[in-house]
């Protein structure tokens, strides 16, 4: 394990940092708009979010869970037969991010409705695909790896790519609330 965070850790954290300030600044604009409790008080959860995964890249919490994951296999005997049951760990845990969030995306599309709305409701699905994305770095020893890691960089697309969605989300839900997106006729 490395001393400090790595160079693209660090770019991680500040577009953390850019998509908190969004987060915040959509919470604060929803307060000041007297919009719905639920919508204030997600952007505020989304905001705390960012900031552990902040905290999370300047301290290298994912790389230390990772090597305590690798040092319990260890001491159990376990990590040179890993990949016979890695597999099916990675599996059940896909398959359960999979079905939690197809079951929620239909509850929620049927009942939601409203810009402001889908836009919480998008951003807070973006902090579950991140979710999902973290918790298959961190089980992740090798079975993963080629996906994560390798040429199509699901790791950085996932976790880029969602923060940018929560970005693009805080941003257009502030905007909406501002009256600098036109209401639809």
């Amino acid at each position: 394990m490395q001393d400090g965070p790595s160079t693209l850790s660090l770019i991680a954290a500040a577009f953390y940092a850019l998509v908190l300030a969004a987060s915040l600044l959509a919470c604060r604009t929803g307060q000041v708009q007297r919009q719905h409790g639920w919508q204030v008080a997600s952007w505020a959860a989304v905001a705390v979010f960012f900031l552990v995964l902040i905290v999370s890249r300047i301290f290298n919490v994912e790389e230390a869970l990772r090597a305590d994951l690798r040092e319990w296999l260890q001491l159990q005997d376990l990590r040179e037969g890993r990949r016979s049951y890695q597999g099916v760990i990675i599996a059940i845990v896909l398959a359960l991010f999979a079905a939690l969030g197809l079951y929620t995306a239909y509850h929620v599309s049927r009942r939601m409705s409203g810009r402001r709305n889908i836009a919480v409701a998008v951003a807070i699905a973006s902090c579950g695909v991140m979710v999902a994305v973290i918790a298959m770095r961190s089980i992740s020893l090798h079975a993963m790896d080629t996906l994560l890691y390798g040429p199509l960089k699901l790791n950085w697309t996932g976790d880029l790519g969602a923060s940018a969605v929560v970005l693009g989300a805080a941003v257009y839900y502030t905007l909406l609330l501002k009256g600098r997106i036109a209401s639809r006729r």
